[in-house]
């Protein structure tokens, strides 16, 4: 018998299907709408790498901002609509100039909108008794049915289904933000500049950075041009859809079945740590270039690869992080830490795919080893509890 979900859990829930069907479209399918506006593959690294510098700092301004305020809803609901009309815009730009500008304005508006969302998220579980996971988890659902059903649409009319779809993702996130449960309830403190910057200097804080960045910015290579090799092997677009839908598809078993186990199990730490350690196998893999057949089961691998360390970082934040910090904690682990390694890994692509194709995976072999040692570093400092950012 099929029991009530608790309350928040289906507004949250919604929140993350609709932001989901955004990201992947955008994911698999914005490098080749790039590629076929007119850019070359190093440009489509240069533009994707300049996109993920520029959520750097606004990943961190807009949601300290938004704890500032406390208007951590109000401010989901203004990004949204600045998605929509931005997005919108890109019908109209015949220059790289606008382009580029284009590309930088959508991905500053873009910065805040997740670290915020996982803060009200993990806050409305908190609140209401539901796992974060199994919410979280029917985002990624949304992911793999906007990797597929998109993926058909753009076989059938081209790559502009894929922007048509990025537009309309973003109306209902308006009032989901706006309405979303984690805002209501007790009020917080209003959070410190030096609170915040004590958190950064914490040496369990920046192990934790460190190992969830280089863990997640092992994936860049894949991300940037992923979709254009399997392209160039004569992988037709469905299938590139179905790919990304496989990984997805095991991230989804693992955060709703699965996920609050591996954390009890494993610990925060603990999960980035295995999390690495696949990545590392993963990408090794693939510098050999493999055929169709192989790249289905090292798709599957993304259950671990992403998911596992994901979950981990959550759960730290969750842990470890002062309530009235909580959005901009989520901010310095994805947008800060996570921006710089994945801009950096992203602009070293840039350079390695055209010179090296497959090659270029050595770049996600060398930060999953860097994951690897961080985790471990996480591992052996932090004790569980919350660290503490007063004088």
């Amino acid at each position: 018998m099929l029991t009530r979900p608790k309350p928040g859990w289906s507004h949250t829930s919604a929140w993350y299907v609709f932001f989901f069907l955004f990201a992947g479209a955008h994911l698999p399918f914005w490098p080749l709408w790039l590629k076929e506006w007119g850019l070359s593959e190093a440009e489509v690294g240069t533009y994707s790498a300049a996109a993920i510098a520029t959520r750097v700092l606004l990943g961190v301004a807009l949601p300290w901002i938004a704890d500032r305020l406390s208007a951590q809803r109000r401010m989901l609901a203004v990004l949204a609509i600045m998605m929509c009309i931005l997005y919108a815009a890109h019908f109209w730009i015949d220059t790289r100039p606008f382009l580029f500008a284009a590309t930088l304005a959508t991905a500053a508006v873009a910065a805040g909108m997740l670290p915020m969302a996982d803060a009200l998220s993990l806050r409305a579980a908190s609140q209401n008794g539901f796992a974060y996971a199994t919410a979280r988890s029917v985002g990624s659902a949304a992911f793999l049915v906007a990797n597929i059903i998109c993926g058909l649409a753009v076989a059938r009319w081209g790559v502009d289904a894929a922007l048509w779809w990025i537009i309309l993702s973003f109306p209902p996130l308006v009032w989901l933000g706006l309405r979303h449960p984690g805002g209501a309830g007790t009020s917080v403190a209003r959070p410190k500049l030096a609170e915040a910057w004590r958190l950064l200097k914490s040496p369990v804080f920046l192990a934790a950075m460190i190992a969830g960045a280089a863990t997640q910015g092992s994936h860049a290579v894949l991300y940037a041009y992923g979709s254009i090799h399997w392209a160039s092997q004569g992988i037709d677009d469905a299938r590139i859809g179905a790919l990304w839908a496989l990984g997805v598809a095991v991230e989804v078993a693992l955060m709703a079945i699965w996920g609050k186990a591996v954390i009890d199990k494993l610990g925060a730490a603990g999960a980035i740590l295995l999390a690495a350690a696949v990545g590392g196998f993963r990408w090794i893999i693939m510098t050999f270039d493999p055929a169709l057949s192989w790249l289905w089961p090292l798709q599957a691998l993304h259950g671990l690869t992403f998911t596992a360390a994901h979950l981990g970082v959550m759960a730290f934040v969750q842990a470890a992080a002062p309530p009235q910090l909580a959005a901009t904690a989520q901010g310095l682990t994805g947008a800060l830490a996570g921006g710089v390694v994945m801009a950096g890994a992203s602009f070293a692509a840039a350079w390695a795919y055209p010179a090296f194709g497959p090659g270029a995976y050595w770049i996600g072999v060398v930060l999953a080893v860097v994951g690897l040692i961080a985790a471990e570093t996480m591992r052996r400092l932090w004790r569980g509890g919350q660290l503490s950012v007063s004088t």
